[in-house]
């Protein structure tokens, strides 16, 4: 079960095939759209979407927008 986003507006990943074997990714997230690049098959670009969301939906909850320096 996905938690609740913490955001008013919905969130949606969208993976459209641009020719055989090349899929383009983007994620609506808080209103903005953000195009996130190529993948060579949609399970890559699915799963690409889903860990972009999870981060954007973390940093929505905890106010963190960057890494702290020297931490990985």
């Amino acid at each position: 079960m996905k938690p609740a986003s913490p955001s008013t507006a919905p969130s949606s990943i969208i993976v459209d095939e641009v020719a055989p074997q090349s899929f383009t990714l983007t994620v609506m997230f808080d209103g903005r759209r953000f195009d996130c690049g190529t993948y060579i098959n949609r399970a890559a670009a699915m799963q690409a979407g889903r860990l972009f969301l999870q981060r954007k939906e973390g940093e929505a909850a905890n106010g963190r927008t960057k890494r702290k320096p020297g931490r990985t």
